[in-house]
């Protein structure tokens, strides 16, 4: 499940994801870097195996209940 902002919500802009790359890290084995790329250049975070887990199960709820988009041959 996803956890619930600590700080109060603010609205923030909203960009494309073009790529993403987990990057583990092998002096920290519990920890793993998620760097994704936009338009705007790159962000890092750290992310624990709960919350790969996490985050992983909400992606696959969300993309079933997104339409399915035909890709070009």
């Amino acid at each position: 499940m996803a956890r619930e902002p600590t700080t109060d919500e603010q609205e923030l802009p909203a960009y494309p994801i073009r790529a993403y790359q987990l990057i583990p890290d092998p002096n920290q084995p519990a920890v793993v870097a998620l760097a994704i790329e936009t338009d705007q250049g790159h962000s890092l975070f750290l992310a624990t195996r709960e919350i790969l887990e996490d985050l992983g199960k909400d992606l696959l709820e969300r993309a079933a209940k997104m339409p399915v988009k035909a890709r070009p041959e």
